[in-house]
């Protein structure tokens, strides 16, 4: 609800409370909130991007959660796509933290930011099956049909991610001839299209399994993208934030479901 209609819902309950008020007793929870995490060791954190309208169009956000307690620890005024901001972002969370590992979608930017701090990475699961499942299935549709036996088995490396996975998917892409039949300025042809698919996955495969050897790292960022689920569904009532401080406090109070 709004601040206006918990206003009004508390009073048929007989209770006596103006929507600024209940405002302020949000921006305090949510100070509080940050204050109790801002020293709060979490060894493994979710991050990921947002929008959210605010001050007359939509706003970038990066949220970073702990996932070990599913709570966020703080939100950021940082657009996801811009590997220097989400490293300023980053840093400081990681010295004050502890944390060592990050979990996150397979955007480039994260996979950057990662190497330049040290920081191992695990991409969601959920993402890496979702774009590398659809664009084996164009490819079975386009590639000759000599190499549909390779985009066939890619798709169970993928899903069994195997200890040497890696090893056998530069194995693949060694076999594939390199070919420049169709190709049209940055246009490919199906085949190149897949030996870059099988590199692209070899070259990351160590960040597809982190969770396999460590225990407390989650193999999806679920966590996280349910926070911010209900941080975009509290934006929505407020119709649009007026400044980035409130944004920051109202995402942060709904993002541990308060308010």
């Amino acid at each position: 609800m709004s601040y206006r209609c918990s206003s009004r819902y508390l009073s048929a309950l007989g209770i006596s409370l103006s929507r600024m008020s209940i405002w302020r007793d949000v921006q305090k929870r949510a100070e509080q909130l940050e204050r109790d995490r801002q020293w709060k060791p979490a060894r493994v954190l979710g991050v990921d991007g947002a929008y959210v309208r605010g001050w007359g169009k939509t706003q970038p956000v990066l949220v970073a959660v702990d996932m070990g307690t599913g709570e966020p620890v703080t939100v950021g005024y940082v657009d996801e796509k811009d590997p220097q901001a989400v490293k300023r972002f980053l840093e400081p969370l990681m010295q004050r933290l502890g944390v060592s590992v990050i979990v996150t979608d397979d955007l480039m930017t994260y996979r950057s930011v990662a190497d330049q701090l040290g920081l191992e990475h695990q991409v969601c699961q959920f993402h890496v099956r979702r774009w590398v499942g659809r664009t084996l299935h164009e490819l079975k549709e386009t590639v000759p049909a000599e190499w549909v036996g390779v985009v066939e088995e890619t798709s169970c490396i993928v899903k069994d991610l195997p200890v040497r996975g890696d090893r056998r998917l530069l194995e693949l892409w060694r076999t594939i001839p390199e070919s420049r039949q169709g190709r049209s300025g940055s246009e490919f042809s199906p085949l190149d299209q897949l030996r870059y698919l099988l590199v692209r996955l070899s070259e990351n495969w160590a960040r597809y399994r982190v969770f396999d050897w460590q225990p407390d790292v989650p193999w999806t960022n679920n966590l996280t993208e349910q926070v911010i689920g209900r941080m975009k569904m509290r934006a929505r009532t407020v119709r649009g934030y007026k400044n980035w401080p409130g944004m920051k406090r109202g995402l942060m109070a709904a993002g541990v479901g308060v308010a």
